[in-house]
């Protein structure tokens, strides 16, 4: 929390400690890690989750050695599948929800009251603004279910963050907003319902993600553009490019990945502005593959976690899909500066729902 309030209330503070955010949320997760999981035990009874994470990890670790990478973007691989696997596990406490809901809500009121965004990046600001309106509204959503009265805060919540974001001509932001509000208010109930539809939007937020960048660079290569309503800016703006120019050298070694640190020709700085594709390319296919057996097996619970739910289960998952889909156009779901919102959304979720794992079964 402190390094969360930190980064996003003070701009010298991320400035700062940009460089090391990665390292900080990685020794946090790896505490939580031995706080609360007995791993000889899960080890011994075959945690399935837990030897696909620890062998997913050494095979990004190795490939990394064998293309001759730069080994710190582990670290954000490794922080990644640590949340994946640790959130069901996590003992969250009620009490621990409600100060971790009261101190989205704190952070968020901070940014309501002062916008901050061209200290950090316009669309940084705008982002992070929603991110932490997301955490905000787990709180806001249960005490408006209990007395409708307090649904006059989330209307002035929404109108205040769809004005900011609009300022700033934040697209992805928009677009999460947008999501966020959808899957809460009309799709999120019909999806944990039916089965196959939840099963259609977990595909859909992961490989959808990858299909999602061939279209667009197969679209952006016919030469046909058009500027966006209200953003003032073209729907081919450069992704496209650097989408292409990744593939360009990942086709020759997707098994290992391409690494980090490289110099893109398309892009002033090496960010792939993809979250499924960049643990591709980075990390490589097999890595991938790993990823992909975490996280469909964690989302596949997460709907079972949801039977019955309360709305403010329904509002952390109609964030937590939001940030999948933003991410098909951004690094946000990986981002290590947004990791503390992403272990709290899952935490409520599974809050009072075992899983397997841990050395016992469900």
């Amino acid at each position: 929390m402190i390094f969360y309030a930190g980064t996003w209330t003070f701009p010298q503070f991320y400035h700062v400690t940009e460089v090391y955010n990665t390292s900080i949320v990685f020794a946090a997760l790896v505490l939580l890690f031995f706080n609360n999981i007995h791993w000889i035990k899960a080890l011994r009874t075959g945690d399935k989750m837990l030897w696909v994470m620890g062998v997913t990890l050494a095979v990004s670790l190795l490939n990394l050695f064998i293309i001759g990478s730069n080994k710190g973007c582990f670290l954000i691989i490794a922080d990644f599948m640590l949340i994946w696997y640790l959130a069901p596990h996590i003992r969250f406490t009620d009490m621990q929800k409600k100060v971790s809901a009261v101190f989205f809500l704190l952070m968020f009121v901070s940014w309501f009251v002062y916008d901050r965004a061209f200290s950090y990046n316009s669309n940084t600001g705008a982002t992070v603004t929603v991110f932490t309106f997301f955490g905000a509204m787990v709180l806001l959503s249960k005490i408006t279910s209990k007395k409708e009265i307090y649904g006059f805060f989330t209307v002035i919540s929404v109108i205040r963050v769809v004005t900011l974001v609009l300022w700033h001509l934040a697209r992805g932001a928009f677009l999460a907003l947008f999501l966020f509000l959808f899957f809460f208010y009309v799709g999120m109930k019909f999806f944990v319902k039916k089965k196959w539809a939840f099963n259609a939007l977990v595909l859909f937020s992961t490989i959808g993600s990858l299909l999602f960048v061939a279209s667009y660079v197969v679209l952006g290569n016919t030469g046909f553009n058009m500027q966006l309503p209200f953003f003032y800016k073209n729907i081919f703006s450069g992704r496209e490019q650097i989408w292409l120019e990744v593939w360009d050298i990942l086709k020759g070694q997707i098994l290992f990945g391409i690494g980090s640190g490289r110099h893109l020709k398309s892009f002033f700085e090496y960010n792939i502005h993809n979250a499924m594709y960049d643990i591709l390319a980075v990390y490589g296919l097999t890595v991938f593959i790993g990823s992909m057996i975490l996280l469909w097996t964690r989302l596949r619970e997460i709907r079972d976690a949801l039977q019955n739910a309360s709305t403010e289960k329904l509002c952390a998952a109609s964030a937590l899909f939001a940030i999948f889909i933003e991410s098909f156009i951004d690094m946000d779901l990986m981002w290590a500066d947004y990791s503390p919102l992403l272990l709290f959304l899952l935490c409520v979720i599974f809050a009072g729902h075992s899983v397997k794992g841990n050395g016992e079964a469900r």
